[in-house]
């Protein structure tokens, strides 16, 4: 099973929950640091605990793009916008991605970076904005997947039919969306995607 979980904060303030920083590697603790606003402080010790909390202790590594994965062959991926953070973990290469849907200027940008089929579903969607998401967090968790993040031309590729829409498994949530990539389509039935309460997390 492709073990994929998430994470509403509902209003925990960075101020609650930093002691647990100290239970983090070192490497997390001075991304923390680094970071200037609270929020996003948060969201990136959050991150890191439930890295922690489904990896252990075992060290990670990094590929030559800077993704991450823990030694022995065990691989994940954690995404985070708003007050909603996700983690997918498997024992082969896997993509997570999570976007709050936009309130503006997402057609500007599905216009210019999504293939021709994907801005096709987004202009004849109901509901625009959150097939925008859709489309993106498909996007993000495939390049993830492969571990190039997004420095590539992202018109070059589609989300939404043909083979690659056959690994990617998408779930609307209340005012986010959650995209996962799988390595091949027989996988993609193993994805399961459940919330954990903050008390799982934090504890």
């Amino acid at each position: 099973m492709v073990k994929t979980e998430y994470v509403m904060l509902n209003g925990v303030k960075y101020a609650d929950v930093s002691g647990y920083a100290r239970d983090l590697p070192p490497k997390r603790r001075e991304k923390i640091e680094r970071l200037r606003f609270e929020k996003d402080k948060l969201l990136s010790l959050t991150a890191g605990m439930l890295i922690r909390n489904r990896i252990g202790n075992t060290p990670l590594s990094e590929n030559e793009h800077g993704k991450p994965y823990a030694d022995g062959g065990q691989f994940f991926s954690v995404s985070h916008s708003g007050e909603c953070v996700v983690i997918a973990v498997d024992d082969r290469e896997i993509g997570i991605d999570v976007e709050r849907l936009p309130d503006r200027d997402y057609l500007q940008i599905a216009e210019r970076f999504y293939h021709p089929n994907e801005l096709a579903y987004v202009r004849r969607a109901e509901d625009s904005a959150r097939a925008f998401t859709y489309v993106w967090t498909r996007k993000e968790a495939y390049l993830k997947q492969i571990g190039i993040g997004i420095a590539t031309d992202l018109k070059a590729f589609d989300t939404v039919s043909g083979e690659l829409s056959e690994r990617v498994a998408s779930v609307d949530l209340e005012g986010y969306v959650i995209s996962v990539c799988v390595e091949d389509s027989e996988r993609l039935q193993d994805v399961y995607i459940s919330e954990l309460e903050l008390k799982e997390v934090f504890y």
